[in-house]
């Protein structure tokens, strides 16, 4: 817990606005130019941070992935090639680099050091924003939170829009046609909107929340419609029990109604089932047994038992996964992720992708402890909700691998702590 008052909150928030809009606008894919705009756009925080002499201690979350990400840089440090060659998986490279005439020397565990050197530096953003949301007054942080929820909802008139013309895309992807916003990939835009739905209540001013349930319930049911605009199965499968939430927040029920509003929920998700313009996009559903996923796992498992207990390095995945790949099932297209960010983490990884992958979600599981002993306000609820949205997608998909929703986690993340300890601070001064 932090010791110290920071005596200057307000001056982390020009340089988080200007990460967050970054990553909100230009976040959206992984794309190099792309990570490379919001890298750009942190620096100014992470100079903050560190010409901060005033500062706290930092927040043990943030230790936790300082730590995580000072032992991922070991994977950049030479070894000599009479221990590089005897790594796992490291035949075919040592093969390749004697075939083309090539000394092996000295090379670190990332079979890519250029690529692994991109991911780590592509954790700045959401760490930096994640210490200083932490550091900032409640005030400051409800501004950022504002920013996302009012983003999303402009995401989801776009969204909508690229559903109905089947343009208006930003990227060249594969998913044209369903609405992606500003993001290459409708399972991402998916999440931007859920945290939406979560966040409405940061938009309506304490005082005015109970005339303004009304207009803040439709804004909700229009983000779930955003969201099965997608087409993003995860998505909308996450998107009714975060929809649900979001009301029980809007409305805060007595608990003798929160049973009839669930069941009034339900029902009302099931007759969006019966509704024939959406009868395409439910079809996707039933396909299910025959997503790539499951052959994307299958190889991914290949290739990180090749490459265990060191893993390939950060950044490494596209083309170890290639040379492991089921030729059975090669297609003009390859794959860009295992689409389960927690095994590509082994698999790059080794025994640190492990410890990270655990990490990540226990972490998250201590918040939520936390904010359940001190009694929480549900806008911080909302804040875990989101981490906890994130990272359940995480197991299907690629999330943190994007800007905005890796920045949006760390927000999050760092939100729901900052209000659970001033919560408890007050509860100990008896006000």
């Amino acid at each position: 817990m932090n010791k110290t008052v920071n005596r200057r909150p307000h001056r982390y928030l020009p340089a988080a606005v200007l990460l967050l809009v970054a990553a909100l606008i230009a976040g959206g894919t992984s794309r190099p130019a792309n990570d490379l705009i919001v890298l750009a756009a942190s620096l100014p925080l992470v100079f903050t941070l560190l010409s901060d002499t005033h500062a706290p201690q930092l927040i043990w979350t943030a230790k936790l992935a300082l730590g995580l990400l000072a032992l991922a840089a070991l994977q950049l440090v030479p070894l000599p090639p009479e221990i590089w060659t005897m790594l796992p998986g490291r035949e075919l490279a040592a093969a390749t680099l004697a075939a083309s005439g090539n000394e092996i020397g000295w090379r670190p565990v990332a079979l890519d050091p250029g690529a692994a050197s991109i991911s780590l530096l592509t954790l700045c953003a959401p760490i930096a924003l994640h210490i200083a949301v932490t550091r900032m007054s409640s005030g400051s942080v409800i501004k950022l939170l504002k920013i996302v929820a009012g983003f999303a909802i402009i995401s989801a008139f776009l969204g909508i829009a690229q559903r109905l013309t089947g343009g208006l895309s930003v990227y060249q992807t594969e998913h044209i046609g369903a609405a992606i916003g500003l993001f290459a990939n409708r399972n991402h835009h998916a999440d931007l909107l859920i945290a939406g739905m979560l966040l409405i209540t940061v938009l309506v001013p304490a005082h005015r929340q109970r005339e303004l349930r009304v207009p803040a319930s439709a804004a909700v049911a229009f983000l779930l419609f955003a969201v099965i605009a997608t087409t993003s199965r995860a998505g909308i499968a996450l998107a009714f029990p975060a929809s649900i939430a979001a009301l029980l927040i809007i409305w805060r029920p007595r608990k003798k109604a929160v049973i009839p509003i669930v069941l009034a929920t339900f029902v009302a998700a099931i007759g969006i089932l019966f509704i024939p313009a959406f009868d395409t996009i439910f079809d996707r559903f039933g396909a299910a047994s025959s997503d790539q996923r499951i052959t994307m796992a299958r190889d991914s498992l290949v290739a990180t038992r090749a490459m265990w207990p060191v893993g390939s390095g950060y950044g490494t995945f596209v083309p170890v996964y290639m040379a492991h790949e089921d030729l059975d099932m090669l297609e003009a297209r390859y794959v860009v992720a295992a689409h389960n960010d927690f095994l590509q983490l082994v698999l790059e990884g080794g025994i640190h992708g492990v410890m990270t992958a655990i990490a990540g979600p226990v972490a998250v599981l201590f918040i939520g402890w936390h904010l359940l002993q001190s009694r929480a306000q549900p806008a911080l609820w909302a804040c875990w909700g989101i981490a906890v949205i994130v990272l359940l997608h995480s197991a299907v998909d690629f999330p943190l691998r994007t800007g905005t929703l890796a920045v949006i986690f760390g927000l999050c993340t760092g939100a729901a702590q900052t209000g659970e300890f001033r919560l408890r601070k007050r509860k100990r001064n008896g006000t």
